[in-house]
C-alpha cells in the first residue's frame, strides 16, 4: 500500500476536492476506484449502516474509530472523518479522542458545536422539551454549546493535530437558530485558534450565502453537500472555488448501493434465480 497524502498535503496542492461520503470499505474502495482524491467518512451513513436508523447519534467513539481503521487500512486515498461534537464535553477528552482518531489513519475531521441530541433525536427532544427552547432562536432544532465552549474545543483539536498533517475542520451549526452572523463569527475566530478549514452547516445553501461567508472567513473552507433543486446543482463547483471553497461533499453511495440492492434483488425474486444479478455483476477485481 503507497503511502497516503496528509490532510494538509492534499488541500496544499491547490486543488478543490470533490469527495464522496462513505460508510464502509466497500463504499471506500468504490470512491477510491472511482477516482475520487478524497472521501468523507459521513455520520449519518454509519447510523443507517450499522443501527438501520436516522443520525440520532448512536454511534461511540470506539465504534467510529474502528470504522476509520478498517477504511484506511484498505485503500490508498485520504479519509475525512465526520467527528461529531468530539464525544466528549471536555476539551481534555476531546484532545485524547483527536490523538486516536489520528492514529487511526484520518487525513481529517470535522468538529462541530452541535449539542449531545444530534440528528433526527434533537428534533424530538427539543419538540418534547420546549422549556429548553431560547425564544428568540429561529430554528431550536439546531440548538448548539455557547460559543466558547466550541472554541475551547476547537484548540484542543488543532493542538492534537499539531506535526500530524491532520486537518481540523471547524463545523458550526449555529447559523439556523442564532443567525449566518453569529455562524460566520465562529469561524472566523476558529481559524484564529488555527484551525486550517471552516464550515457553516445549515443556512449557506446557495452561491449568494457562499459570498457571504467567504467575504468574512478568509482561506479554506469546506461546502456541505453540494445537493440538487429541480434538475439542477445548487451551485456549481467552479464558482465556489474562486470563494476558497477547495472541499466539497456529496451523499451518492448509500443512494447508490441501496438503488441496486433493490434492483437485483426484485429483479432476482420476481425470477426465482440469479441470472440477472449474475449478468450483472461487477467484477471483484475492481476491489
Amino acid at each position: 500500500m503507497k503511502k497516503k497524502l496528509t490532510g494538509m498535503e492534499l488541500f496544499k496542492q491547490g486543488e478543490q476536492v470533490f469527495a464522496p461520503c462513505v460508510y464502509d470499505c466497500m463504499s471506500a474502495m468504490a470512491a477510491e476506484k472511482s477516482g475520487f482524491p478524497c472521501m468523507m467518512l459521513s455520520g449519518g451513513a454509519i447510523a443507517y449502516s450499522m443501527d438501520g436508523q436516522p443520525d440520532m447519534a448512536l454511534a461511540t467513539v470506539d465504534e467510529v474509530i474502528r470504522i476509520v481503521e478498517s477504511i484506511t487500512n484498505c485503500t490508498n486515498i485520504p479519509l475525512l472523518v465526520d467527528f461529531d461534537d468530539g464525544y466528549g464535553e471536555s476539551p481534555a477528552v476531546v484532545y485524547r479522542n483527536v490523538r486516536r482518531l489520528i492514529r487511526a489513519g484520518a487525513a481529517g475531521f470535522t468538529l462541530d458545536d452541535s449539542t449531545g441530541f444530534r440528528g433526527f433525536e434533537r428534533h424530538e427532544y427539543y419538540a418534547a422539551n420546549p422549556d429548553e427552547v431560547n425564544p428568540v432562536t429561529v430554528d431550536p432544532s439546531y440548538k448548539t454549546i455557547p460559543r466558547e465552549r466550541w472554541l475551547a474545543k476547537i484548540k484542543a483539536a488543532v493542538a492534537a493535530c499539531e506535526g500530524t498533517g491532520c486537518v481540523c475542520i471547524a463545523r458550526t451549526e449555529a447559523g439556523p437558530t442564532y443567525g449566518m452572523d453569529e455562524a460566520i463569527a465562529r469561524c472566523v475566530l476558529a481559524k484564529k485558534l488555527g484551525a486550517p478549514m471552516t464550515t457553516v452547516c445549515g443556512g449557506m445553501n446557495d452561491l449568494e450565502m457562499g459570498k457571504r461567508v467567504a467575504e468574512k472567513d478568509l482561506g479554506w473552507k469546506m461546502w456541505p453537500d453540494v445537493i440538487v433543486v429541480n434538475g439542477k446543482p445548487t451551485v456549481e463547483l467552479d464558482d465556489i472555488l474562486g470563494l476558497d471553497f477547495n472541499l466539497v461533499t456529496m451523499h451518492v453511495f448509500e443512494k447508490a448501493a441501496l438503488c441496486g440492492i433493490f434492483k437485483y434483488g426484485l429483479r432476482d425474486l420476481a425470477a426465482k434465480n440469479v441470472v440477472y444479478s449474475t449478468e450483472h455483476a461487477v467484477s471483484y477485481n475492481l476491489f
